[in-house]
């Protein structure tokens, strides 16, 4: 006895759940971008490093956050910053690795 059943619905179920992820980790990405602006422990005088302070989430609703100030010569140098013991992007890393445990339970 075979039964069917009509699963029409079911790829739509899983790609508003999908959204809603992406959603939530988007809006904690903003946050730590924010979080970066006012954590961060060097002083930024030209406040470029501070403005560039960037996330994007991935297909797979993966995180990514980054930092793409650059200097004239192209040279990105929030790594070389964070290398001497400031904080550009990791604080904000942190806190997002908390805030999505917090919102994706």
């Amino acid at each position: 006895m075979a039964v069917k059943f009509d699963f029409s619905d079911v790829n739509s179920f899983f790609e508003q759940g999908i959204s809603e992820i992406r959603d939530i980790v988007d809006k904690v990405g903003n946050e730590a971008d924010e979080y970066d602006v006012k954590d961060g422990s060097y002083q930024d005088r030209t406040k470029t490093l501070r403005r560039s302070n960037k996330h994007n989430v991935e297909d797979d609703c993966s995180l990514t956050l980054y930092n793409d100030a650059a200097s004239p010569q192209g040279y990105h140098y929030a790594s070389n910053v964070e290398s001497k013991g400031f904080r550009v992007r990791s604080g904000g890393a942190l806190y997002a690795e908390k805030r999505l445990k917090e919102e994706i339970k």
